[in-house]
């Protein structure tokens, strides 16, 4: 530990330390204040997160449908072709009597 040899010395360095005291306290707020605004804007980005997800809900159900109705055309015109070509081949044996 410093020994101060006046009264003088003593002050000037609790001067300080009252100094280096307030330039913390200034550094903690200013900490808390970006703590503060970094947590803001955290909920933000979570939200617009939320959202772009609750999008990409939509849009895979929108695609899963789609498939969906794909997949009974599908069937569908599987079935018209097998009756299309049931008819052409009863036309050709009526055209070749």
């Amino acid at each position: 530990m410093a020994a101060f040899q006046n009264f003088e010395e003593v002050w000037a360095a609790l001067g300080r330390l009252y100094d280096d005291i307030v330039k913390l306290q200034e550094a903690q707020q200013q900490t808390t204040a970006q703590q503060q605004q970094n947590a803001l804007q955290m909920a933000r980005v979570t939200a617009e997160l939320d959202r772009v997800g609750e999008r990409i809900d939509r849009l895979t159900e929108g695609h899963e449908r789609v498939n969906s109705m794909l997949a009974t055309l599908a069937g569908h015109l599987a079935q018209l072709t097998t009756v299309v070509e049931s008819h052409e081949r009863r036309l050709a044996r009526m055209e070749g009597q």
